[in-house]
Order: C-alpha cells, then structure tokens, then sequence
C-alpha cells in the first residue's frame, strides 16, 4: 500500500483535483471501454456492467462500502482492464478505510481528509455511472446511424436477419419451503410478477428490432424517392432538398437537439412534392420515428414531451395522406403508447397488423400489448402468428410461453418455453420458466435439469440458485438446499424470500440460532409477511428465547389474523406457562377459521381438559382422530378424555384400538384393564392385565397390576 505524507490542505487539494480529473478521464474511458466491445449494440454483457455500476453508486451513497468493493471486484474479474472499475475501487477502498477511522474515533487531525475521502468516492461512483449511462447512449445513437446506412434491405420476399435475445430477467422467485402449503401460494405471485418483469424487460431486443425496421422502410423510401426522380428535374430538386432536411433532422434528434431537428423536419415538410401523398407519408413516419427516438432518451421531461407531442403530429400527417402506410401506424402505436394512451396504441397496432399482416415485429407488439393490458387470449394469438412467420424468433416463443402461463395452459406453455431454448441453446430465462412447470407438476429431476442448463450459462443465476435450493427442499435433501440458498445470499440475494427459505432449512437441520439470524433478516425487510414473522417466532421458540416467540407470534397474528399457525403455537405456550384462558381463547380463534385442523383440536381438547370440562375436551380430541386417525397419541387422548367424561364404554373400545394400531403401548393396555374393571368384566380384566404382564413382565406398574390380579 502506498503511503505519502501531506498536510491536510494539500491533501484536499490533490484529492479534489484528483477526483475531478479522473472523472473526465473516465468519462472518455467508458466510452472507449463500449465502443472497443463488440462493434455495434450495447450488449448483455456491457448492460450489466452499467447496471452494475449505478448499484455501485447507491451503495457509496448509503456508505455501504463492502457491497460495493464486491461489486467492483466482479466487475474486475470479468475484465481486468476495466480502468473505470480500478479506479473507483481504489476511491472507495479509501472512503471505506475513512469511515473505519471515523467509527474507530482514530481520526484526529485527520478528519477532515477522512470526510473528504468519503465525499471523493461518492462524487467518483456518481460521475462514472453518469459516464456509462451517456456513453450507453452514444453507442445506441451510433448503432441507429450504422443501422439506416448499412442494413440489408428486406426486398418484397423476405425479412431481416434476427438476433439471439438478450433481454435479461428480473424480479424474486417462487418459495418452496417445508411449510410449502402456505408459502406456495406466496410463491405464485412473485412468479407472476418475474413472468411479467421478463416479458417487458425487453428495451434492448426491441431496439435492434426497431432498427430492421427502420432499416427495411428506409429503403422502401429510396426506392419511392427513385421512382418520383424519373418524373421531372423540378421534382428531383424537390427530393434533393427534402432529403436534405430530412437528413439534418434526424442528425440532430440523434444528437439530442430538439430545436434544430423540429426545424429540418418542418423545411422537409415544406418541400415535399404536390401530389405525392405516399412518399409524404414515409417522410412524415420517419420523421415521426426520429422524435420518438429524442423522446426515449431525453432525461428532461419537457424535452421529452414537446418531442413526443411533434413526434405525434407528424404521425398523424402521416396516416393522414396515407392510411394503408402500416410502418405509419406501427410508429404512432409507439408514440401513443408513450404518452400513456394503452387504447389507442393497441388500436392502431391492430391496424398495421391489419395492412401488413407479414411483419412479424408488428404482431410480436401487438401481443406485448396485449399481455401488458392482460388480455392474454388476445396476446396468445398474437405471439403464435409471431412463431409462424418468424420460426428462429427465440423471443416470441418465450413470450407465448409466458401467456399461456398465465392462461393455465400448462403444456402448452411448457412446449412453447422447449422451443425457445431448441432455438437459443443457452436462454437462461426459458429454462427458468421450465423449471418452474416442471416442479409444479412435481417432475423434480425435471426442474433440476432446467435449472442445471441455466446455471450452465449464468452459474451466477440467483433465480435459479434459490429455485434450486427450494426444489432439494421439498425432497427433504436440506443441506443440498442450505449450500444453494447460501450461494445465492453470497450472490447478492438478500431479499426477504431467500432468507425465509434458509430460515426454514436451518429449522430442519435443527439449527435454530442460525434460523433465527435468517427470520431476523427477512422481518427486517418485510415486517408485514406474517409468514416471515411465524418463522421468526418459531426460531425463537426452538432456540429457547420465549419472549422472540410470543412476540413474533403476536405480530405474526396481527398481519394476518386468519393464519392460525402463529395463534397454535402461541396458543400452546400459554398452556405450558399454566395460562390455560389465555390458551383458549388464542385456540378457539384458531378453530373458528379452521374447524378440522389437527393441532387445533388436539390442543383445545388438552386444555378443556384441564379445565375439566370434559365434554368440550372430547369434542376435539374426536375432531382431531377424524382429522388423523392414524395418529395412536390423540386416540389415546381421547380415550382418557372419555374416562373423564365417564364414557367408559367408548374409553373402552379406543383403547382397544390404541392397542391394535400400537402393541406395545402398555400404558394403554393398563388402562383398558382397569376400564374393563369398573364396567363388571372381571374376566376381560384378568385376560388384559395378565396379556401385559406376559409382554412386559418388568411394566414399572407391575406390582400394582399384581395386587389387582389378586382381587379378581
């Protein structure tokens, strides 16, 4: 480590001039650092470096240094040349070192470089996230630029080439845990929301469509402007300065000039020929397309709406001097789906689905659509027009997977996630959404194997790390759980679900503290899942902290008073501390949404009777044998309950099914001895005793069975 005396005033300087030259260096540096990748497009790779980098911010920003050196260093892994990385982590390893010597209180003199240390690192994570973002946008504006000079022409037979999608997936996965009755249906809302997430998660997949299609009408343009070119000198002037202004409006709407691209476009509208309302039409839609453009990536939102409400006009000029022009309609749909009109954009979506019903991008947004307003049959349709006439589009197959999801058409949805990854080998969301099916059918070497192919590709997948782990749950294989639920909270998965779910692990392994550090962790960040709360509770109850148990219970119940899980387990508390009203109470609330649960019954029927109301105790014991008659203890509780309630005929007969389910209950065997007294069967009596004394000669009342055998 490198060590430098300086005074204090100048170390603020260097570290202030340090700071405000590196961020310009590194602004260049970004630059260079997306252009040098990959030639053309923002890639998956360089989207999670951007997305990676803004996280960074958040965490300097709330001094969460550790968090953000961790994401640093991956950033570094994955590319060691990465000067940005390096010297942000270097910025934040100082503000970190900072920070230890503020809390330490070892700072002295030195605080005031130590509070600019902190600052400078803030500053450097702000800047160089700032830098990706702008640089992100430069390359996207370059690509648009490429796009419309270098693309392939569609021609009248065919379509542009696609690329693999690279859309990434977002959002909490579903939750399996032992408790899975209650936390699958938690379960199925976080997989509708991630269905969803992946579904619109699409910006950059829709862009390079975007670009085939601007690419494919402009050349239609061209061939428009050809045709006009044949027909006079003065006409060929007219398109010469059309072209022209048509050329410097979309330069400046690339560049983010609102002002100089409105008035290039209204100099192209001035000149457009007479007469020709097909070749006005194309004008008005690229120009249309080019604000839309401006829009998207405005960061100022009068920009954003001044462009967007031009971008509309001159949409509508568009359709006006050519209603069949479908792209004219296909870009309005766009705009107006921007300035939140849903109805209108699906409207005139359908219309250019309608005029050209061969455009694959057309009805793959008219499903999108569709799915976005949850009319999802409409979707499907949409999404399985895609798949025919586009059959390599790995994307659509997807989407259609995800609508019949929602449409409860499992199989078919499973067979439309097959034909994305038949396509896309390596499409880590389908098989996710693969998984997912295959576990709910309960295929778990199924799901498994979907699971394994994504972590083949991403075996940093935090999706799959969990939904693999909640699948080892279910089986019962917990510590193959633990070591995936403890890979995807290394990863980065500190949400309340994963942490619930190791929780529930760490309870069946019978480790109660670390479940109780766990539950902890998942209150913390959702305190009203009463879910979250019972198991917290639970965890206290087994490591032996009473009070956390009542306490989480109580809340547990208040989050959700019809979850009677909490209202049982605080319920039998209260009967073990001897608070036998404040255990019915808790137990008959409990029965009263639950009338036939086991533990229920079981516990109400224990402490009526101790509270000798014996007929109550029998009504839920009896309840609580109809709910499991296979269980021996609560038969054998209801045999006593019986005696209790002076039903010695029915106390007789349980027993003896005590008895047959269990032999070797020899408590049972004396009780239904001394039953058999009390009702005048002196033989039955001797036969019972005398069976028990034969199978357990030293039966700890032996002695006391002996002196009965003799009064008999």
């Amino acid at each position: 480590m490198r060590k430098v005396n300086l005074s204090n005033n100048n170390k603020k300087r260097i570290i202030a001039v340090t700071v405000a030259a590196a961020v310009l260096l590194l602004a260049g540096a970004v630059l260079a650092f997306f252009l040098i990748r990959g030639g053309s497009g923002v890639s998956a790779l360089d989207a999670k470096r951007q997305n990676t980098l803004a996280l960074v911010r958040q965490y300097v920003e709330k001094e969460e240094f550790d968090r953000a050196l961790a994401l640093l260093e991956s950033l570094l892994i994955e590319n060691a040349s990465d000067e940005s990385a390096s010297e942000l982590l270097d910025a934040v390893l100082a503000a970190k070192k900072a920070r230890q010597a503020l809390d330490a209180g070892s700072a002295g003199t030195a605080l005031a470089e130590a509070e600019a240390a902190i600052a400078a690192a803030r500053q450097a994570a702000a800047r160089i996230a700032e830098a990706a973002e702008q640089a992100r946008k430069a390359v996207s504006r370059l690509d648009a630029q490429s796009a419309q000079k270098n693309a392939i022409p569609s021609g009248t037979g065919g379509e542009p080439p696609d690329e693999p999608d690279r859309s990434q997936q977002s959002g909490t996965t579903s939750n399996a845990s032992a408790r899975k009755a209650v936390s699958a249906s938690a379960g199925v809302s976080a997989d509708a929301a991630e269905s969803e997430s992946a579904l619109l998660a699409e910006k950059e997949e829709r862009d390079r469509r975007q670009k085939e299609q601007a690419a494919a009408d402009e050349q239609r343009r061209k061939q428009a402007e050809a045709e006009l070119a044949k027909k006079s000198e003065y006409t060929q002037k007219q398109l010469a300065q059309v072209k022209k202004a048509l050329d410097q409006g979309k330069g400046s709407a690339l560049s983010g000039n609102l002002r100089s691209a409105l008035s290039s476009f209204d100099d192209a509208a001035a000149s457009l020929p007479e007469g020709e309302k097909a070749f006005a039409a194309r004008t008005y839609t690229d120009m249309a397309e080019s604000l839309l453009a401006l829009a998207e990536d405005a960061t100022d939102s009068t920009v954003r709406n001044e462009a967007l409400t031009a971008a509309l006009e001159f949409a509508n000029q568009a359709v006006s001097a050519d209603s069949s022009l479908a792209a004219a309609r296909f870009a309005r749909s766009r705009i107006q789906d921007e300035l939140g009109k849903k109805d209108a954009a699906i409207a005139d979506l359908k219309e250019a689905v309608r005029l050209d019903s061969n455009n694959y991008l057309y009805a793959y947004e008219l499903g999108k659509a569709y799915y976005v307003q949850r009319k999802f049959a409409e979707a499907k349709s949409s999404f399985t027009t895609v798949t025919k006439l586009k059959k390599d589009f790995e994307a659509a197959f997807f989407n259609l997977g995800l609508t019949c999801k929602m449409l409860g058409q499992t199989q078919e949805s499973l067979a439309a996630f097959r034909g994305a990854v038949s396509i896309k080998k390596d499409y880590v969301k389908a098989y996710i959404e693969i998984g997912r099916i295959l576990d709910k059918q309960s295929d778990f070497k199924g799901a498994l194997a979907a699971y394994s192919s994504a972590l083949a590709t991403e075996p940093g997948n935090v999706q799959a790390l969990r939904e693999t782990a909640a699948i080892y749950t279910k089986t019962g294989d917990y510590r193959t759980a633990e070591r995936f639920f403890r890979e995807a909270l290394t990863l980065g998965a500190a949400d309340a679900l994963t942490n619930y779910n190791m929780a529930t692990v760490q309870l069946e392994l019978g480790n109660p503290s670390s479940a109780l550090d766990y539950a902890r962790k998942a209150v913390e960040t959702d305190s009203t899942n009463a879910l979250y709360l019972y198991t917290y509770g639970l965890a206290g109850e087994r490591a032996g902290m009473p009070d956390v148990a009542v306490q989480q219970y109580a809340a547990a119940i208040s989050a959700d008073p019809k979850y009677v899980k909490p209202r049982i387990n605080l319920g039998t508390l209260y009967l073990s501390a001897g608070r036998v009203d404040d255990s019915i109470s808790l137990l008959n609330a409990a029965w009263l949404i639950e009338k036939d649960n086991f533990e229920v019954n079981n516990n109400l029927g224990k402490a009526y009777g101790l509270k000798q109301q014996f007929n109550k105790s029998v009504e839920h014991y009896a309840r609580a044998v109809a709910t499991n008659p296979k269980d021996p203890d609560v038969r054998a509780n209801l045999a006593a309950a019986y005696v209790s309630a002076g039903l010695n005929e029915k106390a007789r007969d349980t027993y003896a099914e005590v008895i047959r389910m269990q032999p070797e209950r020899w408590d049972a065997w004396y009780e239904l001895g001394k039953i058999y007294i009390s009702l005048g069967d002196r033989e039955k009596a001797k036969e019972t005793l005398g069976e028990l004394l034969k199978r357990k000669s030293d039966y700890a009342r032996a002695a006391e069975i002996r002196a009965l055998l003799g009064t008999l």
